[in-house]
């Protein structure tokens, strides 16, 4: 690679880093309520297994793993996960606890936890969804 490449590498990545980055954020239904879920970043994800697991890969806790923590990062955004009455009357020490404790149905976690783990899947799922629901298409109006 040639200096100037080098150089040019640089400047990309230092402009995107000053130009700041905006949140990819889908929305999915679980618990007959909307969910906002943001897009987590890589270092957001090494967070989250960082948060669940030990050293030797073992759960941390017995009462959260991974995905919770990827859940509850990806809609903190919109979500007080933190909220003290919430995690009281769920008996939660952790935030990261409540949701498998709020989405006791394991198809409403299920549908956060596969955004939260295949966001760009389920981000092509929902526009193809949108696309076949909105009106005609020219091969049903041919």
């Amino acid at each position: 690679m040639s200096s100037q490449q080098s150089q040019d590498r640089l400047q990309k990545y230092l402009a995107k880093a000053k130009e700041g980055q905006k949140d990819d954020i889908i929305t999915v239904q679980a618990d007959g309520e909307d969910w906002s879920v943001k897009r987590l970043k890589t270092l957001d994800v090494r967070r989250s297994y960082d948060l669940a697991l030990d050293e030797d890969g073992n759960y941390k806790s017995p009462y959260f793993n991974e995905i919770d923590v990827m859940i509850v990062k990806a809609t903190e955004h919109e979500f007080d996960w933190n909220n003290k009455d919430l995690m009281l009357a769920y008996g939660a020490t952790s935030k990261f606890e409540l949701p498998p404790r709020i989405l006791d149905n394991t198809d409403d976690y299920a549908v956060l936890s596969k955004a939260v783990r295949n966001f760009k899947e389920t981000q092509d799922s929902l526009l193809n969804d949108a696309k076949n629901s909105s009106g005609e298409t020219e091969k049903q109006a041919g």
